[in-house]
């Protein structure tokens, strides 16, 4: 009798992929790089039609998706998404949390309203979601979540002072559910991008982003499929025993005296 062949450490065949904030950037980079590993992957953002058009390219390119609009700041939209994945998917093998608002403001303009409207989607849409991931995939006897957070996080940037605080709570937010749900066969992992070639990239000026790439070892920005592809290693097999981690993907920038 012939060996059975060895299942590739990467490879995503037969599982179920949700990324949120999916329809551009880091969000849809990242969702190209699991469904080309073969994964099925669940397209969702705020608007249906822009989850249908990703979704419709990524079939154009022979990857297994479906676009699926949820705000994760509507707690009616979350419990919706996941009905969705229990009744047509029998469950879910990974979510990846990438939907952010990010108010570029000072701490003394972030008025009231939209410091509840960023939080309701950057704390407690990630939350709750990832909270009914983990019933999800209970059902499929484990999964691993990746939370996408920010080199913010440990190195708060001006203007985005309430960004780089709910980035900071992901952090606890990954170890408090590693260790919690590690029982149930359920990783759970942060990335912490540097500065990628995304629309807040857009919002340093010319001389800004050269100074920072100039600092940066690696001598560039990064781009959405750095980010996708450290993605990957934390939902694959290859990082079956890593939980609880934070990973830096910066090109360098933090370890740069310069």
């Amino acid at each position: 009798m012939s060996p059975s062949p060895v299942r590739h450490p990467f490879d995503l065949s037969g599982k179920i992929a949700l990324v949120t904030g999916s329809t551009m950037g880091i969000g849809e980079a990242t969702a190209r790089v699991l469904a080309q590993a073969g994964a099925h992957v669940v397209i969702s953002s705020r608007k249906p039609e822009d989850c249908e058009r990703v979704a419709a390219a990524f079939r154009e390119e022979g990857l297994s998706a479906e676009g699926r609009a949820c705000h994760i700041g509507h707690m009616d939209d979350i419990a919706g998404m996941a009905a969705h994945l229990r009744e047509r998917r029998g469950g879910l093998d990974i979510l990846v949390n990438n939907a952010v608002l990010s108010p570029w403001r000072s701490i003394d303009e972030l008025e009231p309203a939209l410091f509840t409207k960023t939080v309701e989607v950057n704390l407690r849409g990630n939350w709750y979601l990832s909270r009914e991931a983990t019933q999800l995939m209970k059902l499929r006897g484990g999964g691993s979540i990746v939370n996408i957070a920010s080199m913010a996080a440990v190195h708060p940037e001006r203007m985005l002072g309430l960004y780089s605080t709910l980035k900071t709570a992901m952090l606890g937010m990954s170890r408090s559910f590693a260790l919690e749900y590690g029982e149930h066969g359920i990783r759970v992992n942060t990335v912490l991008p540097g500065l990628i070639e995304t629309r807040l990239a857009n919002a340093y000026d010319a001389p800004t982003r050269a100074r920072y790439i100039a600092k940066t070892p690696v001598g560039r920005l990064g781009q959405g499929e750095d980010i996708g592809h450290a993605v990957l290693y934390l939902a694959s097999p290859a990082a079956s025993f890593v939980t609880g981690a934070s990973l830096v993907v910066d090109g360098g920038i933090t370890i740069s005296a310069v």
